[in-house]
């Protein structure tokens, strides 16, 4: 006998929503009159996106500053496979049919390094090589690696680390924040000055971005450090951590 294909089943992270329960219909950008990225193609705001993952559209739920995932209907649309997200998402071409909708409380939000372990398959460098190993280590970015660095030198940021925190410097160091906002420093091979110095840390931050539901902006968050460095002075430039002093 033969059984008949289930429908596939399909998810839409929901933004910030001041009555998540109200939604009835997911509309395109261009239908709300909303403006996407920059770097976005134009044709993308004729498309509502989704997955066929909950824990996936949760994240970029989380992403976009929300808290809420609904079930969709496409009806008769067509799943299009989504350009950025190639392996885990699809987009639809018109606005489609909210299901169900599921508020998730803060504590039960995904934290930073959750979000990039469901989004890590589509995860990729400028040179199309993969962010992360299998064990969810980040594999060094091919200007760090122009650099002299490798990837053994990213371990100490722990497994899942959220790349868009890890920024180069003029230099050839390069800095990563955490969510307090603190910043720590690595160097590559012959930095000047080290003077037999440890050039990248010894300890873990394998602790830092496990807050759940939070994932800034990362270039608010790197604005704002400058601001306090800026507005701290020489205190501030002190508690910049070392790879030798932790």
């Amino acid at each position: 006998m033969n059984r008949r294909k289930r429908p596939a089943r399909y998810w839409h992270g929901l933004g910030p929503c001041l009555d998540p329960f109200s939604v009835r219909w997911i509309e395109t950008a261009q239908m709300r009159g909303c403006a996407v990225r920059a770097d976005a193609s134009p044709e993308c705001r004729e498309y509502v996106y989704a997955s066929g993952s909950r824990e996936v559209a949760l994240a970029f739920s989380v992403l976009g500053g929300g808290n809420a995932v609904c079930e969709i209907s496409p009806g008769s649309l067509v799943a299009e496979v989504d350009p950025d997200f190639s392996t885990l998402g699809v987009r639809f071409r018109g606005p489609v049919r909210a299901v169900s909708v599921e508020v998730v409380e803060e504590a039960a939000l995904p934290n930073a390094r959750q979000i990039v372990k469901a989004l890590a398959a589509d995860y990729r460098w400028a040179d199309s090589t993969r962010q992360y190993f299998e064990d969810g280590y980040l594999r060094a970015p091919p200007l760090s690696r122009s650099r002299g660095y490798v990837d053994e030198d990213f371990r100490w940021l722990g497994r899942w680390w959220p790349w868009h925190f890890l920024f180069p410097n003029g230099n050839g160091s390069e800095m990563v924040l955490d969510e307090l906002g603190r910043s720590y420093l690595m160097f590559p091979p012959d930095f000047p000055g080290l003077n037999g110095r440890p050039r990248v840390p010894a300890g873990s931050l394998e602790h830092a971005w496990t807050r759940p539901g939070f994932y800034p902006n990362h270039m608010d968050w790197l604005w704002l450090y400058r601001q306090r460095v800026q507005a701290g002075g020489a205190v501030a430039l002190a508690e910049i951590r070392l790879p030798w002093q932790w």
